[in-house]
C-alpha cells in the first residue's frame, strides 16, 4: 500500500543532521549499485548546531540510514517546501532558487530534490544537488536550513508516497507539470490549481502570489471552489499538504516580471543563486581541467582567463532555412566579444589578459569549427578525448564541468537567450567581479 504523505510520525535524526550540519564534507567518487555517480559524504560532527540550538545526533560513528517513507523523516512541528526539477540543468538550478527563495519568505525548510538528466537521457540517473553545489557553505550564506530529499527517503527506497501539490502548470497551461522525478523519488502527485491571479503573465506567476499558499488564509482562500485532479498512479485526490508544501515546478516564478533573472534586481539571484556555490571538489575537478587546457603543473597558479559559452547546436534548429553560419554568431564575432570583454578588464582592473587565454566551451559538433577555434590560439575540452564519461562514469560530468569552467573566468561572452549562458555570466561577474557580455543569438 502507498504512504499518504502526513505528520503522524517523524524521526528528528535524517532532518538533524542535514540541517544542522556545520561540519566539511569528505566526499570521494563511487559507483552506486544502481550505476548512478555520486559523491558520498563523510560523517557529520558530534554536535549540530542551528541558530544557538546543539543537539547530539546520537547517530555513532556514522550516518543513519533515511528511513523508506517519507513523513518518516518530517519533524511535526516544522513547515517544509520543495518542487520537482525535470526541464534542462540551468533551467533546474533557477528552479530551485526559485523555490528556496520561497522557503525563505515563508519560513520553511527548502527540501531540494535531485538533478533530472532530461538533457542527457533519463538512463544516466539523477544527480544530487549537494553533490554538486556546496550545501553546508549555503546555508551559512542564507542563515535558513535546506535539506535534499535523500536526507527524508532513502534512495532505494521501493515505498510510494501519496502528496497533494500545487500546480501552477495547471493554472497557466491546462495541465500539471509532470517529472521524471515522481518516479525515481516514488510520489504519486494529487495537483490543485493555483489561483488565476497568481498569473504575472504568459507562464510566469508571481512568487508572493505562491507564498500566499503558504500561510492558512491564502491556503483556504485558494482552496475554495477547487477541487484537486486525482494522482497519475493510485488516483487518489488530495488537497495539498499543509505542511509538506509543493510545486510541480517553480522555472516561471518570478517576483515582479517576466524573465526576471535577467534583472540585476532578481531577488532569487540575489538572496539565494549567488550563494550557490560548487562543492569544492568539484571545483579541484574543473581546476584540473583548466591546468590541462593551458598545459600546468598541478603546482601552477591558473591565469586570469575569459570564458565562451558558444551554444549551437539544439539552437542551430532554431535557423529554420537560414544556413547555420548566417545564423548564429560566426567565430569573428566572438573574438570581437573578447576583444570587447578585454578592454573592459583593462579599464575595470587594469588587468591584461591574453588573447590566447581563452577557454570555449559549446556544444558543437564539426571538426571544421574547432579546427578554427584552435587556429585563434584558444583553449577547449575534449571531453571525448579526455575520456570524461568513461573515467567518471556518467554523462553528468562534461556539462557540469563546463558548467564550472563557465564561471571560473575573470571574463565571460556567451549566448544570448540560453539560460546557461545568462547564469554564467552572473556568477562571474558576482563571483570573480569579472566582465561578460552576451552575444545575439541570431545574425540574420
Amino acid at each position: 500500500m502507498p504512504a499518504v504523505l502526513g505528520l503522524s510520525r517523524f524521526n528528528s535524526q535524517a532532518f538533524l543532521r542535514s540541517v544542522f550540519a556545520s561540519a566539511s564534507l569528505l566526499i570521494m567518487l563511487y559507483a552506486t549499485s544502481s550505476g548512478k555517480n555520486r559523491i558520498s559524504s563523510g560523517k557529520l560532527s558530534d554536535a549540530l548546531h542551528w541558530r544557538g540550538q546543539t543537539c547530539p545526533p546520537q547517530l555513532g560513528d556514522g550516518l543513519a540510514d533515511p528511513q523508506t517513507v517519507t513523513d518518516e523523516n518530517l519533524r511535526n512541528d516544522t513547515k517544509y517546501i520543495t518542487t520537482f526539477t525535470d526541464a534542462g540543468w540551468t533551467n533546474d538550478v533557477m528552479t530551485v532558487a526559485n523555490m528556496i527563495y520561497l522557503g525563505i519568505i515563508t519560513s520553511r525548510v527548502a527540501v531540494v530534490p535531485p538533478f533530472s538528466p532530461s538533457h542527457i537521457g533519463y538512463g544516466t540517473g539523477d544527480f544530487p544537488f549537494g553533490d554538486f553545489f556546496d550545501l553546508p557553505r549555503l546555508r551559512d550564506a542564507l542563515d535558513h536550513p535546506v535539506i535534499e530529499w535523500r536526507d527524508i527517503k532513502a534512495d532505494n527506497s521501493t515505498a510510494h508516497d501519496i502528496i497533494g501539490c500545487w500546480s501552477a502548470f495547471a493554472t497557466v497551461q491546462g495541465s500539471p507539470r509532470g517529472s521524471h522525478l515522481h518516479g525515481t523519488l516514488g510520489v504519486d502527485v494529487s495537483h490543485t490549481r493555483i489561483p488565476d491571479n497568481t498569473q504575472i503573465s504568459g507562464l510566469h506567476v508571481s512568487l508572493w502570489g505562491l507564498a500566499k499558499l503558504g500561510f492558512p488564509e491564502g491556503r483556504s482562500e485558494a482552496l475554495r471552489g477547487t477541487q484537486p485532479i486525482p494522482s497519475q498512479s493510485y488516483k487518489k485526490s488530495m488537497v495539498p499538504d499543509e505542511t509538506f508544501m509543493c510545486f510541480d515546478m517553480l522555472y516561471y516564478a518570478s517576483a515582479f516580471e517576466a524573465w526576471e533573472w535577467e534583472r540585476d534586481y532578481s531577488p532569487a539571484w540575489r538572496f539565494v543563486g549567488r550563494h550557490l556555490r560548487f562543492h569544492p571538489n568539484m571545483v579541484k575537478l574543473a581546476e584540473s581541467y583548466i591546468r590541462k587546457a593551458f598545459g600546468l603543473l598541478e603546482v601552477e597558479p591558473i591565469p586570469k582567463f575569459i570564458s565562451i559559452h558558444a551554444r549551437r547546436g539544439d539552437f542551430g534548429n532554431y535557423c529554420g532555412d537560414s544556413p547555420i553560419e548566417h545564423c548564429l554568431p560566426p567565430l569573428s564575432a566572438w573574438l570581437d566579444a573578447v576583444n570587447g570583454v578585454r578592454a573592459s578588464l583593462k579599464a575595470k582592473h587594469g588587468v591584461s589578459i591574453s588573447p590566447q587565454n581563452v577557454i570555449v566551451l559549446s556544444d558543437e559538433s564539426d571538426p571544421a569549427w574547432w579546427a578554427e577555434v584552435e587556429k585563434l590560439g584558444w583553449k577547449y575540452i575534449d571531453h571525448t578525448k579526455e575520456r570524461t564519461i568513461e573515467r567518471y562514469g556518467s554523462l553528468w560530468y562534461p556539462p557540469l564541468i563546463d558548467a564550472m569552467l563557465q564561471a571560473m573566468g575573470t571574463g565571460f561572452a556567451g549566448t544570448g537567450g540560453s539560460t546557461m549562458s545568462l547564469v554564467a555570466l552572473r556568477r562571474t561577474v558576482e563571483w570573480n567581479d569579472g566582465v561578460g557580455v552576451m552575444q545575439l543569438r541570431y545574425q540574420l
